[in-house]
């Protein structure tokens, strides 16, 4: 059965033609949209992605050679396939979640996830930050979960103690993470980097 490792790795495929103008954080936000409504229309893919029309195209065509979508004239839609992927998926990774701008991270759109279980793979959570910072997010932190707390790695060992903030509440509801889990809050100037920078920290520990 496809992997979510699989998915990534469509983004290190090569193509003839110019250097393509999405990365691994746009195919993983472009599936996991789709896989939240029945049909989507590319042009509002396009624009809940990130992505000009020909790297929407670019994108669907990848996903529908895998199996994993298809396309009519109502829209794009998740395969039997591509809803077992999804499943999979939903495993390890929550969905994105819309926070209210905080004093948590940078960017006044913010967006969280929760990864299951990805807390051991965290050392100081500097890579996560690179990472969305570099598609784009102006920030990113990574807490982990222990003994019920929001921790930073080498820092804060009660982050709600630390630094209050009503953003805990919302996402202890919202994401109910548990111990072990990583839970990834990014921040940016507007909400799809904001989403694609919380996923491409992910990918870090994925």
């Amino acid at each position: 059965m496809a992997s979510l490792r699989d998915l990534l790795d469509l983004a290190n495929v090569e193509a003839p033609g110019p250097s393509p103008s999405f990365a691994a954080p746009h195919i993983l936000l472009v599936f996991l949209t789709i896989s939240r409504h029945s049909y989507v229309g590319r042009q509002s893919l396009a624009r809940q992605c990130g992505l000009g029309e020909g790297a929407t195209r670019t994108v669907l065509k990848k996903l529908t050679s895998e199996g994993w979508i298809g396309v009519i004239r109502s829209g794009c839609y998740l395969t039997r396939s591509g809803k077992l992927l999804a499943k999979a998926i939903e495993a390890s990774v929550s969905p994105l979640v819309s926070i209210p701008r905080s004093g948590l991270t940078m960017g006044e759109h913010q967006a969280a996830l929760v990864l299951r279980g990805a807390g051991g793979t965290v050392r100081s959570g500097i890579e996560q930050r690179d990472s969305a910072i570099r598609i784009g997010a102006s920030g990113a932190t990574t807490y982990v979960m222990k003994s019920g707390k929001f921790t930073i790695p080498g820092g804060s060992s009660n982050c709600e103690r630390d630094f209050p903030d009503t953003a805990w509440a919302l996402l202890k509801k919202e994401l109910v993470p548990r111990d072990g889990d990583a839970v990834i809050l990014c921040g940016a100037g507007d909400e799809v980097s904001a989403r694609l920078g919380a996923l491409a920290a992910a990918t870090t520990l994925l």
